[in-house]
């Protein structure tokens, strides 16, 4: 399993009590393709810089996630079925933080 980082966008008509039925539905179309979903940081809302699609702002998130690298192609097509998912960007986690983490971990012991 590689680790992956996801930037996602959902749609400005996102409401707050939405959120977490909207997250669980990613969490479900990587857990349907042998992944997990390792954290979840909301970003909050943001202004775009220009109108696209008729939207001007979104609801940020920044996913982690492990998942084999054959997935994401299917991943990013699941996803852009789901109405909620206005933007997606899946890069993988970049390894000076994970390698960070790690020794940190270490050093308590």
């Amino acid at each position: 399993m590689n680790k992956y980082e996801a930037m996602i966008i959902f749609r400005e008509s996102l409401k707050d009590t939405e959120w977490d039925e909207a997250v669980d539905a990613v969490r479900a179309d990587i857990e349907k393709l042998g992944g997990s979903l390792t954290s979840c940081t909301r970003l909050g809302k943001r202004e775009f810089a220009r109108t696209m699609k008729k939207q001007t702002a979104g609801h940020y998130a920044l996913l982690a996630i492990q998942l084999d690298g054959s997935a994401v192609s299917p991943l990013l097509a699941r996803l852009k079925l789901n109405e909620q998912v206005f933007r997606v960007q899946v890069v993988t986690a970049p390894e000076k933080a994970a390698q960070a983490a790690e020794k940190k971990d270490g050093d308590d012991a």
